[in-house]
């Protein structure tokens, strides 16, 4: 029967693919004399497929095959072949994923041909995280998703000043030596996909390209074409810039709806690589694609806990005993107690208590402009349930919600919702939705004003 076209001839620039076939073939005489001499081409092709990063179960799925077949053959033939050709005992490679590692030790990868693995270390606009605070679990969780379960596509969300951007930063140092190469790129001044596409593809071609693809259809596929023959981690910072404001969560603007096609195709077709994006909203594509056992899973990050105790010290902050309680009331969010911080220390000469004494909460003027920036992203309607919820002055249930705003399809007000807990702006309990003690003052405030004006 005739093969398939074959998906893993990136492994012939990169690999030294003739001898390896021939020390295969030797090893495998050793070990199975009664065996067909040299490497059939089913082994070649499984072979290749391993070394331009597929796992057995993707392999099967670019060969219309089942997993278990493609795995069973992996055990009897070349796992086996490996072993015997890289000095080790029979049945000690535990992992697919060992091949690559062994066989490059072993002298096998090509880099006279090109660049060498390491194609680019771009780090662009990232931040200096040399002061970190805490996250010690969610650099766990992502750096299983990203190296261990090789996820294509890890998106980090919450609000404003939550700490994505460190935590991607932080996780990219701890991780880079796992990938050929790691290019970051902030979109806090949008970019069209076609400028970002090309940067990249400038980067992770072996020689400089004279001639971008004009059509995004060209310069995705050459990307992904890059993404199976090396193992790439490319960061997308603030991708919320290219949302729209006045819609509910997760709508791109005029001119960048191609991020969607990006999403998806990266989500969608097999490669070894993975897109680390950071945003306050969740994009439509990432909603529908997340989940526990899929290649795209997405971490919503919550405010820092204990750690957040480290920022107040760093401040040389006063009143220890109730730290807790400025950060419970700022849901331990970094930014925000930074900017409460520096405030305490130049107005309360540096006393929590005597903050505390003020008001429950205390919106500076940063602070201000801080949650304007976001809430002024709302639509209209997401806007009104944040001024019901706060003349409600108390949780409010889905039903009482329901009541107030009669002229609003059920629908309509769902989405709303869902939309809002996006943003992480509203809060669910059990009792009801409620408002942060931040976004609560500040929405109290705009109420004033509007009561106010109309005086």
């Amino acid at each position: 029967m005739a093969l398939p076209p074959d998906p893993f001839d990136q492994a012939v620039t990169t690999w030294k693919l003739d001898q390896l076939y021939s020390d295969l073939a030797t090893a495998k005489r050793e070990i199975a004399p009664y065996k067909k001499l040299g490497l059939t081409e089913v082994e070649k092709l499984h072979l290749r497929g391993l070394l331009c990063g597929y796992s057995p179960a993707e392999i099967a799925t670019q060969l219309v095959k089942t997993a278990k077949t493609v795995e069973v053959d992996l055990c009897n033939t070349l796992y086996r072949y490996v072993e015997a050709l890289t000095g080790r005992a029979t049945n000690t490679l535990e992992s697919w994923r060992d091949i690559k590692p062994w066989l490059e030790a072993a002298g096998y990868k090509a880099f006279g041909v090109g660049r060498e693995m390491k194609l680019a270390l771009n780090w662009g606009e990232a931040p200096d995280v040399s002061v970190f605070y805490g996250r010690q679990e969610e650099l766990a969780t992502l750096g299983q998703w990203i190296v261990g379960d090789r996820c294509r596509i890890v998106a980090l969300l919450g609000m404003g000043g939550i700490g994505k951007t460190s935590l991607a930063a932080r996780l990219a140092q701890q991780i880079q030596g796992q990938f050929d190469c790691l290019i970051w790129r902030s979109l806090r001044h949008p970019l069209p996909l076609e400028e970002v596409l090309g940067d990249w593809l400038q980067l992770l071609s072996p020689q400089p390209i004279t001639e971008s693809p004009s059509k995004l259809e060209s310069q995705l596929t050459r990307l992904i074409d890059h993404l199976r023959s090396h193992r790439c981690l490319l960061i997308l910072d603030n991708l919320e810039t290219i949302l729209r404001s006045g819609d509910f969560a997760g709508h791109y603007r005029e001119g960048y709806k191609s991020y969607g096609e990006l999403l998806q195709r990266l989500s969608q077709e097999t490669h070894q690589s993975c897109l680390l994006l950071t945003s306050r909203e969740q994009t439509r594509e990432i909603a529908l694609l997340d989940g526990r056992n899929q290649p795209v899973r997405s971490l919503k990050l919550e405010g820092l806990k204990e750690a957040a105790r480290e920022i107040l010290q760093a401040k040389d902050l006063s009143g220890e005993g109730q730290w807790s309680t400025l950060i419970q009331i700022y849901r331990g969010n970094p930014l925000v107690l930074k900017m409460v911080s520096t405030t305490i220390k130049e107005i309360f000469d540096g006393s929590v208590p005597d903050f505390l004494k003020q008001r429950m909460t205390l919106i500076t003027g940063d602070i201000n402009d801080f949650i304007e920036q976001q809430v002024n992203r709302l639509s209209s309607l997401e806007q009104e349930i944040l001024y019901q919820v706060v003349r409600a002055k108390e949780p409010v249930l889905l039903i009482k919600l329901q009541e107030s705003l009669q002229s609003v399809l059920p629908s309509d007000l769902l989405r709303a919702l869902e939309s809002l807990v996006r943003r992480s702006l509203i809060e669910k309990s059990v009792a009801g939705f409620t408002l942060q003690p931040v976004v609560m003052e500040y929405v109290t405030n705009q109420l004033e004003q509007i009561k106010q004006s109309e005086g």
